[in-house]
């Protein structure tokens, strides 16, 4: 049998969805937050932006994914919002600077004090991001939704061989991306006063690999379900399940601790004087990072369980952000968000628990809550709370508060998980398993003590199926040779 037999179609085509996707991204997302800053914004002004694009996410993400479960059109939703959203995002490179008063040599901390909060640059940064980024990450929500849907038909195939691809292609481009801006910046502007770095080569691969994912989604097999409930009912049947709402509780924590490190650690990087080709290996590490992670994250979550695979993430985390508070020399990141490859166990143990809370007619919703909950409210907090405060005490408070903030985040969700989830959650090693008990026909108290007899009688299903008769005879083991009388159909 030739090789190409055992490929499956549909799966090599998740695959590609999610390694030209996530290039894409890596091309600009890493970037943002330092881009925002070359445009001439302060880290009050960026935390705002990136807080309120982040909120409306948290809306725009389980709203789209709801369209898509209603009308069942989950394929040309996705391939929509990934057109729509991408033009949007391109435009970012056409936004003009902040206007200097003080001559071209002016630094960001000169501009402070100029600095207005209804610069044109201002508005525009922030209309573009709000309007087009949680657009561009609901595709993913429905990507996923329609990987658990895939992968459910396939033996032995899970959703973290298929993510693992989008991994690769954000670690791989966000390297060559930086080394492109500083190879391009280099070797085009010699004379560049400031050493600015021109980030438009990144955005036109972004909008090539966002254009070649989009041709990926169109030839894949449509995943739609066909029409299901409504958004309103179908949010409601899920936050209706108590363990549900406090996984999502802990998932909301550790969006809010993501965020505020993703946006400010490269900030952070920047002040002490990286170049993008740092910046670029940083992101190449932590993502390359979650490869392996990816692929033996089902194994792993099926040995400690979805809420410990989950409670993890907070020390990881908090080892992170510890780290970061130390390093002088912004290489040593490089080392230190080895760490953060575990962030691949996190993301699958939230969409698989919230894959499995969920009807296969909700099954878009369901991502769209759990990505909205990570991405929208948690990234929101994070980076609304966490831009005033790197402004005002700088990076080393900022990374060790959110330290302490994971820590207590682990024995807040510890606690609550306890108190309230544990007896409702049928997903975790240790949990009580409707389908790993056998059940029983007869109550215990209905049960016949040891030597009473019964004369007919028959065993139904709580359906009314008869299964057959019972007759029960006293056993007699004092006699050889006495048969007891068991079940006759």
């Amino acid at each position: 049998m030739p090789p190409c037999a055992y490929v499956d179609g549909d799966l090599l085509i998740v695959k590609a969805v999610y390694f030209f996707f996530f290039s894409g991204m890596a091309c600009v997302a890493p970037y943002m937050s330092i881009y925002m800053r070359h445009l001439g914004l302060l880290p009050s002004q960026t935390g705002v932006i990136t807080a309120t694009k982040n909120f409306t996410s948290a809306f725009i993400k389980p709203l789209l994914g709801s369209i898509a479960d209603k009308t069942g059109r989950h394929k040309t939703v996705a391939i929509l919002t990934v057109l729509t959203a991408s033009a949007l995002h391109f435009s970012l490179l056409f936004v003009p600077p902040v206007p200097s008063s003080s001559g071209p040599q002016t630094t960001q901390l000169e501009r402070a004090k100029t600095q207005s909060w209804f610069s044109l640059t201002f508005w525009l940064v922030f209309w573009i991001t709000f309007t087009s980024h949680g657009a561009q990450w609901s595709a993913t929500s429905q990507v996923e939704a329609a990987t658990y849907l895939i992968t459910k038909k396939k033996d032995g195939s899970t959703y973290g061989q298929q993510r693992l691809w989008g991994s690769v292609g954000y670690g791989l481009l966000s390297l060559l991306s930086g080394v492109a801006m500083d190879t391009f910046t280099k070797s085009t502007l010699p004379d560049n006063p400031g050493n600015k770095t021109d980030y438009s080569v990144t955005f036109y691969m972004f909008l090539a690999f966002m254009l070649v994912s989009s041709g990926c989604l169109l030839v894949l097999d449509d995943w739609s379900t066909g029409p299901s409930v409504s958004f309103l009912k179908g949010m409601g049947s899920l936050l209706s399940q108590i363990h549900l709402v406090i996984f999502l509780f802990a998932v909301l924590l550790l969006g809010a601790q993501d965020g505020a490190g993703d946006t400010f650690m490269y900030w952070h990087l920047k002040d002490l004087g990286a170049s993008q080709t740092v910046i670029g290996t940083n992101m190449f590490v932590r993502t390359v990072a979650e490869v392996p992670l990816f692929f033996v994250s089902g194994w792993f979550i099926d040995k400690i369980g979805h809420v410990w695979a989950l409670q993890l993430s907070f020390l990881t985390f908090a080892l992170n952000f510890l780290g970061y508070s130390f390093i002088r020399n912004p290489w040593w990141a490089v080392l230190i968000d080895v760490i953060h490859g575990y962030q691949a166990v996190t993301w699958t143990a939230a969409t698989s628990y919230a894959s499995m809370s969920a009807q296969g007619d909700l099954q878009a919703v369901a991502q769209g809550i759990v990505s909205a909950t990570f991405y929208g409210l948690g990234y929101g907090v994070g980076n609304l709370v966490s831009g005033p405060v790197f402004h005002r005490y700088g990076a080393v408070v900022l990374f060790r508060s959110l330290t302490v903030f994971c820590l207590i985040g682990f024995f807040l969700f510890y606690l609550l998980y306890r108190c309230f989830g544990k007896k409702e959650n049928p997903t975790d090693p240790g949990t009580d398993r409707g389908e790993d008990t056998v059940p029983m026909l007869v109550s215990d108290e209905d049960m016949p003590k040891p030597d009473a007899f019964l004369h007919g009688g028959s065993i139904t299903t709580g359906a009314g199926e008869t299964l057959g008769s019972l007759r029960l005879v006293r056993p007699q083991f004092e006699q050889p040779g006495n048969e007891i009388e068991q079940f006759s159909s």
